[in-house]
């Protein structure tokens, strides 16, 4: 807050510990998502004894993984921070002034050290795995070229970012944030499934650059930022501009016929050489 002069104001003590308290819980978030999905992309290579690639049932227990990680997440931290738990998903409700930009960088800067610790705690975990699998990050599959790959990314974060709207968001939504963790978990969980292959299925920034940046490698990084950050934005404003303005009820209404056309067909057009009572046309 400012003082008259323009002079910020300190925080109350209520006021700061209640913003203390977002912010962990959104660090804290980010760390029990990213390290579901992290984690268990780690034990699959282990189980498999593989160095890339994923066989059918392991690219189903890494969704799984991501899926359940975030509806825990969300439950756990929803009446707290309100759940971002992902930097683009904060930016996307800022574009749109469903979040305030000058809360953004403390935001961002929880969800990436939630990104940061879930990667060290899969060091002293995985520590073989550090190089050759990046600590579970994610890059563009074999023969991918980068732009498929950050398509990819913009797509399935758009999506994510209109459930999100729909679920948590937005005034109608029944059981506000914490009750939209299970319909924003089963998309991570399908967008995952999709896009391993593709760009390794990202959706946050926070998810990426965590690993990235224990791992001290950052194979196309800039995709994970731009793809889901722009995704995000368009899911938003998608939403808020479009999406949010309808209703069953309008729809209902322009299909459903007025009080004067059911009168006029219920009547009918004059039939020619018919005439009141008459039931032929001699």
């Amino acid at each position: 807050m400012t003082s008259p002069t323009g002079r910020l104001r300190p925080l109350s003590g209520a006021l700061s510990g209640a913003l203390s308290g977002a912010l962990t819980a959104e660090a804290v978030g980010t760390f029990m998502l990213t390290f579901a999905g992290t984690a268990t992309v780690l034990a699959v290579h282990q189980l498999h004894k593989t160095s890339s690639g994923f066989t059918g049932s392991g690219q189903i227990a890494v969704s799984i993984a991501f899926a359940f990680g975030l509806i825990a997440a969300v439950y756990a931290v929803a009446d707290l921070s309100g759940a971002h738990i992902n930097p683009a998903i904060t930016a996307g409700l800022a574009a749109v002034g469903r979040f305030p930009w000058r809360m953004v960088p403390a935001y961002v800067a929880a969800q990436l050290t939630g990104g940061l610790l879930a990667a060290l705690a899969n060091w002293g975990i995985f520590p073989h795995l550090r190089e050759p699998l990046i600590l579970g990050s994610t890059q563009p599959g074999p023969g991918v070229v980068w732009w498929r790959a950050g398509f990819t990314e913009f797509v399935i974060t758009l999506i994510l970012m209109v459930i999100v709207m729909a679920t948590a968001v937005h005034q109608r939504s029944p059981g506000g944030a914490a009750g939209s963790g299970v319909a924003i978990g089963l998309w991570v969980g399908a967008a995952i499934f999709l896009a391993l292959p593709i760009s390794g299925g990202s959706l946050n920034p926070a998810r990426t650059l965590g690993p990235d940046i224990v791992a001290a490698k950052f194979p196309y990084w800039w995709i994970y930022i731009i793809g889901p950050v722009a995704g995000a934005i368009a899911g938003a404003a998608l939403w808020e501009f479009v999406l949010s303005k309808g209703t069953k009820q309008a729809a209902r209404q322009t299909a459903a016929p007025s009080s004067e056309q059911r009168s006029a067909t219920a009547t009918g057009p004059p039939v020619p050489g018919r005439g009141p009572g008459r039931t032929g046309g001699r």
